[in-house]
């Protein structure tokens, strides 16, 4: 990616092209490269379930909860 842009960059005098505009190609052909995300498979959901799934089944969402509960007390304790 970073590739492409050397030649927008390098072609003119690099002291007369001000960073917008740098910024402006970088992003332009950042964007016309990629492929869209929604183009892509949902494996994003996917391994959301699966994280969610271990997140449930070892415990850590009972032991994330103890945790809120005892610094909520801790909280109200403190001056």
């Amino acid at each position: 990616m970073i590739l492409n842009l050397i030649p927008e960059i390098t072609a003119g005098l690099i002291n007369s092209i001000s960073w917008h505009d740098a910024v402006h190609v970088f992003v332009l052909k950042s964007h016309l490269s990629s492929t869209p995300v929604l183009g892509q498979s949902y494996d994003i959901l996917t391994n959301f379930q699966k994280s969610w799934n271990n997140f449930v089944s070892t415990g850590q969402i009972g032991a994330f909860f103890i945790g809120i509960m005892v610094g909520w007390f801790i909280k109200g304790i403190m001056p």
